[in-house]
């Protein structure tokens, strides 16, 4: 996959040489994107919630939770932003985000299966996953995407 106009599909991600090396180092780049990514939004929701609970206290509870899944969103995909300026090939910073989408998707439906006892917990889970899943992957998943195919309407 050395020529830039080769199209590339899922199957190409886990082809090996004879030797039994990765023969593109996109899977794994990919993986290390998307825990690098976790690490940045955890930090950025960790640091920001309670800088911002003084702002949102009189607020509703829709403002507040909007505000608060936003705000460390944002900063967090400005930071995980700044590879896509740097590497030339932009695929797997956008795959990081792709993993997350997974990663999030199967520990929802693992947490719904364990929680489907207690409805109490279950609402709780829900109403964080809310607030801290889809912002990050809506903001930074689709600034990479762009930046991605920017990229390639330029080559």
């Amino acid at each position: 996959m050395s020529d830039k106009n080769e199209k590339f599909s899922i199957k190409d991600f886990f082809r090996f040489t004879k030797d039994g090396k990765m023969k593109s180092g996109i899977l794994s780049y990919s993986i290390t994107f998307a825990a690098l990514y976790l690490v940045v939004y955890g930090a950025a929701y960790y640091f920001l919630i309670d800088v911002l609970a003084p702002f949102t206290n009189n607020m509703p509870i829709w403002l507040s939770d909007l505000i608060g899944a936003v705000v460390p969103a944002a900063a967090g995909a400005m930071i995980c932003l700044i590879p896509l300026k740097i590497l030339s090939d932009k695929r797997p910073a956008f795959l990081g985000y792709v993993w997350i989408a997974v990663f999030a998707f199967v520990f929802l439906i693992s947490m719904i299966i364990m929680l489907r006892d207690d409805q109490e917990a279950l609402t709780i889970f829900l109403r964080l996953f809310v607030i801290m899943v889809p912002a990050p992957l809506l903001l930074g998943g689709g600034s990479a995407w762009y930046l991605w195919k920017k990229s390639e309407k330029q080559l």
